[in-house]
C-alpha cells in the first residue's frame, strides 16, 4: 500500500525531470516564450512518470508479477479480452496530443496552476498507485483507488468539456474517462469475484449482462449529452471485448453480449430522428 514516503518520493520524481528540461536548450526557448510554466512542467513531467512506472512496474514485475497474470488468477465475467487493454498504448499517445494542446495555450491563463492541472497531476498519482496496488495483488484497496481515479476524471472531463473546446482538447481525455469507468466496473466485479471464490453461478451470467447494459447506456447518454463520439466508441470497445473474453466460458452470454452492443450502437449512432420521419414521409 502506498504510504506519504511513496507520494514525496512522486513529487520528488516529477521536479527531478522539470529541473533537468529546464536545463536544456529547449526548456529554456520554451520558457521565454511563456510555454513553460511550474503548471506545465510539473504536467508533463507526472504524465512522463506514470508511463515509466507503467512501463518499470510490468519489466521488473513488481510484486513478482504482471498486472496480465493477476488478472488471470480467477475467471472474471465481466472482463474484457487481452487484446482489448492495447487501448493504453492509445490513451498514452493521446494524452500527449492532449498536453500538447494545454501547453500551446499556456501564455493565455492568467492563473499559473489552475484546477485542470491540480486533476490531471492527482490523476497521474492515482494511476500509479491503482498499478502497483494491482500487482501486489490488493484488489480491495486498489478498488478504492480506481474509484478515486474515475472520480477525478469526471471531475477533469466536465472541467476540460468547459473551457477547451478543440478536439484535441477534449477527445484525449474523453477516451481516458470512458476506459476508466469501464475499468472500475471491471475492478468491482473483480473484487466481489475473489471475496466470493469465483463468484455466484447464475448470477456470474446475469451480472455480466446487466453491467454490460448498464456501461452502454452510459455510453448513450454521454453521447447525448454531451454530443461526445469518443465515449461511446471507447464503451463499445470495451464490450466486445467482454463478448470475446466471455465466450470461453458461455457461448449463450457471449452472443447475448454482442446482441446487446449491437443494440447499444444502433441506438446511440443511428440517427432515429431521421429514419422516424423518413418512415413517417413514406406512409
Amino acid at each position: 500500500m502506498p504510504t506519504n514516503d511513496n507520494r514525496h518520493a512522486y513529487s520528488g520524481a516529477t521536479r527531478g525531470v522539470a529541473d533537468r528540461f529546464n536545463r536544456t536548450k529547449m526548456g529554456k526557448a520554451a520558457r521565454r516564450s511563456g510555454y513553460v510554466t511550474p503548471e506545465t512542467v510539473t504536467m508533463w513531467a507526472a504524465y512522463v512518470v506514470t508511463v515509466l512506472c507503467n512501463l518499470l512496474f510490468e519489466a521488473t514485475r513488481l510484486g513478482g508479477t504482471t498486472s496480465g497474470e493477476v488478472a488471470n488468477l480467477m475467471y472474471v465475467w465481466f472482463m474484457p479480452a487481452g487484446y482489448v487493454f492495447s487501448i493504453w498504448g492509445l490513451i498514452y499517445v493521446a494524452l500527449i496530443v492532449w498536453l500538447v494542446q494545454y501547453t500551446r495555450d499556456a501564455p493565455n491563463r492568467v492563473r499559473r496552476f489552475g484546477f485542470v492541472a491540480l486533476l490531471f497531476v492527482v490523476s497521474c498519482a492515482l494511476n500509479v498507485a491503482w498499478l502497483a496496488l494491482f500487482h501486489f495483488l490488493q484488489v480491495y484497496v486498489g478498488l478504492f483507488v480506481i474509484a478515486a481515479l474515475w472520480a477525478v476524471m469526471a471531475a477533469l472531463y466536465v472541467t476540460v468539456r468547459r473551457t477547451m473546446k478543440t478536439a484535441a482538447g477534449r477527445v484525449p481525455i474523453s477516451i481516458y474517462a470512458a476506459w476508466v469507468t469501464v475499468a472500475v466496473v471491471a475492478n468491482l466485479t473483480t473484487a466481489i469475484t475473489w471475496a466470493f471464490d469465483g463468484g455466484i453461478p447464475v448470477l456470474n451470467e446475469l451480472s455480466t449482462l446487466l453491467l454490460v447494459a448498464g456501461v452502454l447506456t452510459v455510453g448513450y447518454v454521454m453521447y447525448k449529452r454531451f454530443d461526445d463520439l469518443a465515449f461511446p466508441l471507447v464503451i463499445l470497445w470495451a464490450v466486445i471485448g467482454v463478448g470475446v473474453h466471455v465466450a470461453a466460458a458461455s457461448v449463450l452470454v457471449a452472443i447475448a453480449v454482442f446482441l446487446l452492443a449491437a443494440f447499444g450502437a444502433l441506438v446511440t449512432f443511428a440517427p432515429m430522428g431521421k429514419l422516424r420521419a423518413s418512415m413517417a414521409h413514406s406512409h
